[in-house]
């Protein structure tokens, strides 16, 4: 007799994207910090997101094309990911635009402010979107 084999229940998102305000020590400079990360655990390898971004103006686009398997001999498990540092930004508001593989499209606002408290401030969230969108400083 087969046993069933027992599948999670579906995540209500892909992707999550963490948006933060950081300092380089090396560079010494702000910049703001756009990291994605997958939702979905990987066990043979911790997968490299492929990613495609331009920014014109005040408009920023990612374009996730999918993933890459590390370099290295050592293989972990864990959750895919990218990070795009955003260093000569303008203190002004973004629209945001992200495209998974030419399927789904989110778009949102981000507003980058000279407070220490609300550096970056997200509106114009999607309620229906493939990718968790937070930051920092989100209350």
């Amino acid at each position: 007799m087969r046993t069933k084999k027992v599948k999670p229940p579906p995540k209500k998102f892909e992707y999550v994207l963490n948006i933060s305000k950081e300092h380089d020590e090396v560079k010494k400079k702000d910049y703001i910090s756009f990291r994605f990360q997958t939702t979905k655990e990987f066990l043979t390898f911790q997968y490299i997101l492929k990613m495609d971004n331009r920014v014109e103006d005040k408009n920023i686009f990612f374009n996730i094309l999918g993933f890459t398997a590390p370099v290295g001999d050592l293989s972990s498990s864990g959750t895919a990911g990218y990070e795009y540092r955003l260093y000569d930004y303008k203190l002004t508001e973004y629209c945001v635009t992200i495209d998974k593989k030419d399927s789904d499209k989110t778009k949102f606002r981000l507003a980058i402010q000279r407070s220490k408290s609300e550096p970056v401030k997200l509106s114009h969230l999607s309620k229906k979107s493939f990718i968790e969108i937070i930051s920092d400083y989100d209350s």
